[in-house]
């Protein structure tokens, strides 16, 4: 009886490890799970944002409940967070703009001006130099809107649950900006 009881034991310890485990990626620790205001949030997939040849960042994922539905992530108003680790020296202010615009260009279909007073006070948050190894948190939180940090400080923070639509579709839509990148953050 002792034997079993120290063996249940051994293994809820494991579990916990396993609970509190990361996922390293390029050299990366992805974080099981982050805190937030609104709670914890849990790591839903991570994988690598890649251009032609190079590796630029690692892009995680993370929600109050997995799902491999991306219409879900676009759509559901909970707390949610894309966190991307920045891997590559390519990676520059004005190359993360010039992406990022592309991208709301690509979620609209052409059509950013309902959108640009916000989308300008977004982009105001990559005026400051990007570096190797920064690490950048795109966070929207209901009530709060879409809060932007880097590298732990707050850079600029938009609201209304239609902007958090229009930025998560740059990821998760139907012309995503790496379809890769798309299924390793959804898990599939």
């Amino acid at each position: 009886m002792k034997k079993l009881q120290i063996l249940f034991f051994i293994g809820i310890l494991i579990l916990s490890f396993k609970s509190q485990a990361q996922t390293k990626i390029k050299g990366v620790d992805v974080p099981a799970s982050i805190d937030t205001e609104k709670g914890k949030l849990l790591l839903n997939g991570a994988g690598v944002r890649t251009k032609y040849i190079f590796d630029l960042y690692v892009g995680a994922l993370y929600l109050k409940e997995k799902t491999k539905d991306p219409k879900s992530v676009i759509n559901q108003d909970a707390p949610q967070a894309i966190r991307m680790y920045i891997i590559s020296d390519k990676i520059t202010n004005k190359k993360m703009e010039e992406t990022i615009k592309e991208g709301f260009e690509k979620a609209t279909k052409g059509n950013t001006a309902p959108y640009k007073a916000k989308i300008d006070q977004l982009m105001q948050a990559f005026k400051e130099e990007i570096h190797n190894k920064d690490v950048i948190d795109i966070m929207y939180l209901p009530g709060s809107g879409v809060k932007l940090y880097k590298n732990g400080k707050l850079k600029t923070q938009v609201e209304g649950l239609d902007f958090k639509k229009l930025l998560f579709t740059i990821w998760f839509g139907d012309e995503p900006a790496d379809g890769d990148l798309k299924d390793r953050m959804l898990g599939r």
